[in-house]
């Protein structure tokens, strides 16, 4: 079970509507006084220990997520799908963070790290959570990629990262993991979205 989170709507950084799921998908700033122990009990779960390694007492998560919102180079979200804490995003700036020692980042990269809590709803928002995350990205002035560095073994995030229409432009090694380089550039994501708003005939 999840713990309980305040929506704090009146934050709401991006949203949008899902018609395939007629769901309301939103984000709004982590607020740690708040959401501590939420991420905390989302950290524990093996899903998300095996690749994130943060199954750490919940005072190391609020230190964490306390050092999140006060670095200027990063800004932590809480995803929400309706009235349900279901994610977190966590979006940097990769000239400023170790994958720009280790990676040909760009001017106009703008980096993300993504989980969702609850397992069993990995198969059922994977896609529709992805791409909104790409698009509230998108919005941000002078972003022209998307840019991440998931672990090599995690192939069910590699898959989706290209469905979305991210490239794999090689593997690093990082301090912690070998990982995929992944990018997304903007042209990519819209000519891959078009595509599937067509209507069959």
């Amino acid at each position: 079970m999840n713990a309980t989170v305040p929506l704090l709507s009146e934050l709401t950084a991006y949203a949008e509507h899902e018609p395939a799921l007629d769901r309301r998908l939103w984000a709004r700033p982590l607020v740690p006084e708040h959401d501590t122990d939420l991420l905390w009990t989302w950290m524990q779960r093996p899903h998300v220990a095996e690749f994130w390694d943060m199954a750490w007492p919940r005072d190391w998560i609020g230190d964490y997520l306390r050092g999140q919102v006060d670095d200027g180079a990063r800004s932590p979200y809480l995803g929400f799908v309706d009235e349900t804490p279901i994610g977190y995003l966590e979006v940097y700036d990769p000239s400023r963070d170790v994958l720009g020692a280790h990676a040909p980042v760009l001017p106009g990269d703008l980096g993300a790290h993504v989980l969702i809590g609850d397992e069993a709803q990995l198969g059922r928002y994977s896609v529709a959570l992805g791409r909104a995350v790409v698009r509230m990205l998108f919005k941000r002035p002078g972003v022209l990629r998307i840019v991440g560095e998931p672990d090599v073994r995690n192939e069910n995030f590699l898959s989706l990262l290209a469905f979305l229409g991210f490239r794999k432009h090689g593997e690093i090694e990082l301090p912690d993991k070998r990982a995929a380089f992944m990018v997304c550039e903007r042209a990519d994501f819209e000519r891959l979205a078009s595509r599937r708003r067509r209507p069959t005939r």
